[in-house]
């Protein structure tokens, strides 16, 4: 089966019509992930595959054209690579799509660019590009204009110029004390002392605990959806004055590198060539590797965090605005 890397280069319908009939041929595709002796390298390309027609989808709908394309291609290649190993034959060699618009197709060449007031870089480009900028024109339809003249800088508005990183610790702090001061004005004074001296606690508890949960809520629905077993291979061991670790890798298709790492009680202990691990593709940013116990680690974690987010929730809500509407009431 052939995979086609070559993409129209038309509007929403065309692209909306390569999306439809990317799904189209996932849905017919004779592979069973969960058929026993399954590649686990396999397995990993079906999921990039499905994770890319997600992706193109969800680019479709924000008008994301080259997203789509992008997101496409990498499906296809996916695709490729699956077919490649349950037949056994080589895997198809990945190229990039043209830097300044993937509708050019996938690149030929790499050459020297400068973006403005940038500094030189090597891009990929198709054929027609690799010829206009050597002559010293303009890339086809780029969204990538070569070097121009320097222009004047024009004036930034307040909400540009200002470093709102320095601003948020004194905001909070003038929050902090502005409410301690209402409560003082509608004559609740006990309790916007209490608010000062402790009412950061449960404020700090339930922004802690609920980064805790989303974060661990987030990578067990990836785990279930997206995770499955694979094999480390042993890359190296590393030693620090106070602990030792053994550093397993696993690689994908495209050549990333996802460690895992494990603390061991000293250099006497020697590391296992392989280890289980879960492998979990991700979206469009990478994947991760998480431990053998992750599959008990992360609904543990989810359990813990979820009381301890929704009663320091409450208390804080008691606090800012509760305490507040209570002395307003009539």
């Amino acid at each position: 089966m052939r995979y086609s890397r070559k993409h129209k280069g038309g509007r929403g319908p065309e692209l909306a019509a390569e999306v439809t009939a990317f799904g189209e041929l996932l849905a017919v595709y004779p592979f069973q992930p969960g058929t026993p002796g399954t590649p686990p390298e396999a397995v990993a390309d079906w999921a990039r595959a499905l994770d890319a027609y997600e992706a193109a989808g969800r680019a479709l709908r924000r008008d994301g054209r080259e997203d789509v394309l992008r997101h496409l291609d990498d499906g296809m290649h996916a695709m490729g690579c699956l077919e490649s190993r349950l037949t056994g034959g080589p895997l198809p060699m990945r190229l990039p799509l043209c830097f300044f618009d993937p509708r050019h197709g996938p690149s030929t060449a790499e050459v020297s660019w400068t973006p403005p007031d940038g500094t030189p870089r090597r891009v990929p480009v198709c054929a027609a590009d690799e010829v206009r900028l050597r002559e010293g024109s303009l890339p086809i339809a780029s969204g990538h204009p070569a070097r121009r003249p320097a222009t004047p800088t024009p004036s930034l508005a307040l909400r540009d110029r200002a470093d709102w990183n320095k601003l948020a610790v004194p905001g909070i702090i003038a929050a902090f004390l502005g409410y301690a001061l209402a409560l003082f004005a509608v004559g609740d004074a006990g309790w916007a002392v209490v608010y000062l001296a402790a009412g950061h606690v449960p404020a700090s508890f339930a922004l802690l605990s609920g980064i805790a949960l989303f974060s661990s809520a987030s990578a067990l629905w990836a785990l279930i959806r997206r995770g499955h077993l694979t094999e480390a291979a042993f890359d190296r061991s590393e030693k620090t004055s106070s602990e030792h670790k053994h550093v397993h890798v696993v690689t994908d298709v495209s050549g990333r590198r996802y460690e895992h790492v494990r603390k061991v009680s000293g250099p006497t202990v020697k590391p296992l060539p392989h280890r289980r691990v879960w492998y979990v593709p991700g979206r469009e940013d990478g994947g991760k590797v998480l431990g053998p116990w992750a599959v008990l680690g992360l609904p543990v974690a989810v359990l813990v965090a979820m009381p301890v987010f929704t009663l320091s929730a409450a208390a804080t809500l008691y606090l800012v605005p509760g305490r507040l509407f209570i002395a307003l009431l009539p």
